[in-house]
C-alpha cells in the first residue's frame, strides 16, 4: 500500500508540474498578444520554472513529463551488457518480433527497462495482469496494422512528420505484421560482450525470463 500511495503522490506532483508549465506558457502567449510590456517578465518566469522543475526531475530521479531524468542516457555501457527483449507468440507457437510503434502510447525504450527491472519484482498476480494488458494491446495493434489502419499512436495526426523517438527503431509493420493472432508474450534476458558482438552480431546468450499465455491458449 505505501508504494501505491507513493505512485499516486508522484503522479499528482507530475500533473501539477505539467499544469504549471502549461499555465506559464499560456501566460507568455497572452502577453505577446495583449500585454507586450509583460512578455519579458513572463518569459523569464517560464524559463526559470522549466529549469527548476527539470533539475528537480534529474536530482530526484523521478520523471515529471515533459521533464525527465533521462536514465536511458545517464551513463556508459560496460563491456558486459544484459537487457530484456519482449516478443509475441502466435497461435502456432511461433515467436514474432513486435514493431516498436505497436506499444504506443507506451514508449518501447521506457517499457523495456520496466520489463527488465520492475516486472520481476511484481507479485505473480500483478505480473500476469500487466502481461495480459500488454498482450491485448499489441494484439489490437497487430489487427489494426493488418487491416491497413496504420501502426502506432503518436503519428496519428502528423503521420511521417511526427517527432521521432529518441532512439530510432525499424518500422517493420504493416509489411511484416503476422497474420496469425497473438496468444502470448515471452520476455527474454539477453547478454553479450560488446567487443565480441562487434565481430559477431549473433554472439548473444539468451534465457527465458517470463512467459504469459492467454487463458484461451492455455485451455488448448
Amino acid at each position: 500500500m505505501p508504494n501505491v500511495s507513493l505512485d499516486i503522490s508522484l503522479n499528482v506532483a507530475s500533473a501539477l508540474c505539467f499544469a504549471g508549465f502549461v499555465a506559464l506558457a499560456l501566460s507568455v502567449l497572452h502577453a505577446e498578444r495583449v500585454r507586450p510590456e509583460a512578455r519579458r517578465r513572463r518569459l523569464t518566469a517560464f524559463l526559470t520554472y522549466s529549469l527548476v522543475v527539470s533539475f528537480g526531475a534529474g536530482l530526484t530521479g523521478h520523471d515529471a513529463w515533459p521533464f525527465s531524468d533521462w536514465p536511458l542516457a545517464a551513463g556508459r555501457v560496460g563491456h558486459a551488457v544484459t537487457t530484456s527483449r519482449i516478443v509475441a507468440v502466435g497461435a502456432s507457437g511461433a515467436e514474432h518480433p513486435v514493431d516498436a510503434r505497436a506499444w504506443q502510447p507506451l514508449v518501447y525504450d521506457e517499457l523495456n527497462p520496466w520489463l527488465h527491472l520492475r516486472l520481476p519484482t511484481l507479485s505473480s498476480e500483478r505480473r500476469e495482469g500487466a502481461a495480459r494488458f500488454l498482450l491485448a494491446h499489441v494484439e489490437e495493434a497487430r489487427r489494426r496494422a493488418r487491416a491497413g489502419g496504420g501502426v502506432g499512436y503518436f503519428d496519428r495526426f502528423l503521420g511521417p512528420f511526427a517527432a521521432p523517438y529518441f532512439v530510432l527503431h525499424p518500422k517493420t509493420w504493416p509489411a511484416e505484421a503476422p497474420e496469425e493472432p497473438f496468444v502470448g508474450l515471452r520476455v527474454y534476458l539477453e547478454s553479450w560482450n560488446v567487443r565480441d558482438r562487434a565481430g559477431d552480431p549473433s554472439a548473444i546468450t539468451r534465457s527465458l525470463s517470463y512467459e504469459y499465455r492467454s487463458p484461451a491458449a492455455r485451455a488448448q
